[in-house]
């Protein structure tokens, strides 16, 4: 085999083992999936934002139980709520749910031909999924593109549904790979990458495998445009600035990524990377004011609104500051982030035998000291500095952003805080570890990657087993 052609085969090579252990997933088990797939079949038949509940329509069942008596209840009927899904897609979902009603229910070989059986129909009925409007329709593009072809080819629901995630997953390993052409990863960020969650939603049609790709692939071009060494590229500015927009709209707790530009702007003395950082912020503030003022999220139902909070929030610094600092003392909330970020699959009700949580963060504190360099510290401190910063800032925002989207008030913690949502945040600080570089070396490189190799055996172990356990 040429070198030359080894990474793209060894690229090739992930894919198609990877795309073969998400057959271990059934679809719908991952967090929200049926809301995200239902939004990209919206957005599949041209309609790009969520709907209002109609007025004249009665309701007799909504996805997502908890959502049911509130929407019923609701008079904001003028906000976006959901949509109008086709019978056949919604018979195919529900029948996939009542795997998590039914802890106990798997699905027969009987049972998969029946669903397979399933078509599109011309039937539809309105179902809402508010949670999936504040998130701008572009990041949906794979699996919407993936349900169209398979409308258009006269596939069935599952066939189509297998077409979105393989799209979807062809997607995320395109964006990892070129970031990999830009940037070697340390050994921490490889970690991060390989835990039990994040493959769990890479394999998933959802956007947390898309968010994150794309978090890596700005990352790479943001460190690349950094180095000095490097020329700096009109596409690697564009590829960047593309990147931030489709995260942060729908990440809003990642909208310290705005800085990126910003800071290759005045690194590079360049008026093209400070014009997009603006743009790219005019874009991000817009869409995100337009979901708020338009989205009825009916899940959770209070009396202040979210800016209302936000605002009293910000005037009162400390009172923020104590609910975090209380969701962190309290050991369950700890415990179940601690859990959430090494893996607790499907719809949080699939954790990792006991033991590998352990065997796992002594695996991510290795990789860490692994990655420690300080070879090019006089050249890209401010580098590591700036994403130490844009990590820390993150997390705070996550808190942030659910405390007042989230958690009934008064809040004595923050609800709904889940681990998979700090891997963007780890990535970032895992890359401040190494600034441009990972530590080089040919003895310290083998021991590296026979770490890594060690960590991931123990990761697809883990996965494997939780998987055959909980669904087979």
């Amino acid at each position: 085999m040429n070198i030359k052609s080894a990474p793209f085969t060894l690229w090739v090579l992930a894919f198609l083992l990877t795309a073969g252990l998400s057959t271990l997933i059934p679809p719908m088990m991952s967090p929200d999936e049926s809301s995200h797939i239902n939004r990209a079949y919206l957005i599949s038949q041209g309609t790009l934002l969520l709907q209002p509940l109609p007025q004249d329509a009665l309701i007799n069942s909504i996805q997502n139980s908890p959502v049911t008596a509130n929407v019923a209840t609701s008079q904001r009927r003028g906000g976006r709520v959901g949509g109008m899904i086709d019978a056949g897609l919604v018979e195919f979902t529900d029948n996939h749910l009542a795997l998590l009603i039914q802890t106990d229910k798997r699905l027969t070989s009987t049972d998969q031909e029946r669903l397979a059986r399933i078509t599109w129909t011309d039937k539809a009925s309105f179902i809402a999924f508010p949670g999936t409007g504040y998130y701008f329709p572009a990041i949906y593009t794979p699996q919407a593109v993936g349900l169209a072809i398979g409308q258009a080819l006269h596939f069935g629901v599952a066939q189509s549904y297998h077409l979105a995630r393989a799209a979807t997953l062809l997607i995320c390993f395109s964006l990892l790979g070129w970031a990999s052409t830009l940037w070697r990863p340390n050994s921490f960020v490889m970690a991060v990458l390989l835990l039990p969650m994040s493959l769990f939603q890479l394999m998933s049609p959802t956007i947390d495998g898309l968010s994150t790709s794309l978090a890596v692939l700005a990352i790479a071009l943001f460190l690349w445009s950094a180095d000095l060494k490097h020329k700096h590229l009109v596409r690697h500015s564009w590829g960047l600035a593309v990147c931030i927009v489709l995260i942060v709209t729908c990440r809003t707790h990642l909208l310290p990524l705005l800085l990126l530009p910003f800071f290759i702007a005045w690194k590079r003395h360049s008026r093209r990377d400070f014009y997009l950082g603006c743009f790219v912020a005019a874009i991000a503030t817009a869409w995100i004011l337009f979901a708020l003022q338009t989205t009825s999220d009916v899940r959770v139902i209070r009396q202040q609104t979210s800016a209302e909070l936000l605002l009293q929030y910000a005037t009162s610094p400390m009172a923020f500051l104590r609910v975090v600092l209380a969701s962190l003392a309290d050991a369950k909330l700890f415990t179940f982030y601690e859990q959430s970020f090494i893996g607790i699959l499907g719809w949080l009700d699939a954790p990792l035998p006991a033991y590998f949580y352990p065997i796992l963060w002594s695996g991510l504190a290795l990789c860490a000291t692994l990655s420690l360099s300080a070879s090019t510290w006089r050249a890209d401190w401010q580098t590591r500095l700036l994403l130490t910063t844009t990590s820390i800032a993150s997390v705070v925002l996550m808190f942030l952003a659910l405390l007042v989207t989230w958690t009934p008030h008064p809040a004595t913690v923050v609800q709904g805080v889940q681990g998979r949502y700090l891997v963007v945040p780890a990535i970032l600080l895992g890359c401040s570890l190494s600034g441009f570089s990972a530590p080089d070396g040919p003895r310290r490189r083998r021991f590296v990657w026979v770490t890594v190799a060690g960590f991931m055996l123990f990761c697809l172990t883990a996965l494997i087993m939780t998987l055959l356990r909980r669904y087979h």
